[in-house]
């Protein structure tokens, strides 16, 4: 089995200083891995220590076939 590209969509709550509201920030990664659930689980390790509270909303695999670097 390939691996291949996926986006993770990642919201987090953000408490805004002077308001003190809830602000979702709204954010996209590009992820190789063999399956949604092999993606999920690298997100959550890079996640693990953070201190806002986050979740995955979303994981779609990507259009993207290869990445060349150089």
């Amino acid at each position: 089995m390939d691996e291949k590209y996926f986006i993770a969509r990642i919201t987090t709550d953000i408490v805004d200083e002077n308001t003190g509201k809830v602000k979702k920030m709204k954010e996209e990664k590009l992820v190789r891995g063999y399956s949604p659930t092999d993606v999920e689980a690298k997100v959550t390790k890079v996640y693990e220590n953070y201190t806002m509270d986050w979740r995955i909303t979303a994981i779609v695999e990507s259009k993207i076939d290869e990445v060349i670097e150089g």
